[in-house]
């Protein structure tokens, strides 16, 4: 939550402070801003309400992947006496064996040096399927979530560059709408002279 606040205060200060920043660094740091300077409004509410609905998306999505990991632990714990190791794997390992003995059995059979792997961390469904499939089910549910929001971080960047990219945009078509060709003519000595002046 404290980091939230962090993050708002800083947008806060990009979007309503004064800091003497390129356009194209503020639309780096925050989408939309930069063209607000430059003055394309529709422009920049299009990446500023980007940015909005892609962070809350991302934000939300990692949040529901957390709670229903901590929904899936606590079924674990009490349906199948489930303790928590360090190793990820072995929520997965949770899903597909009824006991820790069946997954040791298999992989003696394998032959892949993984048996015992979890003799510290036991579990055992009681050949209850239904109980474990809705284990993996909520396991599964999480981790598309998490995926989702990993998806989404991308989007988060690719709206600072593809705004920082239309700002660059902004700032040369300017540069183009301010060159003025000026013609010339001067005399001397009998001579006369004729120049072209660019300025922008």
């Amino acid at each position: 939550m404290q980091k939230i606040f962090l993050l708002t205060f800083f947008y806060s200060s990009l979007c309503y402070g004064s800091l003497p920043l390129h356009p194209l660094a503020k639309s780096f740091l925050m989408p939309g801003l930069g063209e607000r300077d430059l003055g394309y409004h529709k422009s920049s509410k299009f990446f500023m309400h980007s940015e909005i609905l892609l962070f809350t998306a991302c934000y939300s999505a990692f949040k529901i992947s957390d709670l229903i990991e901590h929904k899936y632990i606590s079924y674990a714990a009490r349906h199948a006496g489930a303790t928590t190791p360090i190793d990820d794997r072995y929520w997965t390992d949770i899903g597909n064996y009824n006991t820790n003995n069946d997954f040791d059995s298999e992989h003696l059979r394998m032959r892949d040096s993984k048996e015992g792997q979890w003799s510290d961390h036991p579990w055992d469904w009681q050949s209850d399927h239904n109980k474990r499939k809705k284990f993996e089910n909520m396991r599964i549910r999480s981790d598309k979530y998490f995926l989702v929001g990993k998806f989404l971080v991308g989007g988060v960047i690719m709206n600072h560059i593809i705004s920082s990219i239309n700002t660059l945009y902004i700032l040369r078509i300017n540069e183009d709408n301010t060159l003025s060709l000026k013609p010339s003519i001067q005399k001397s000595n009998g001579i006369y002279r004729y120049g072209l002046s660019l300025e922008f």
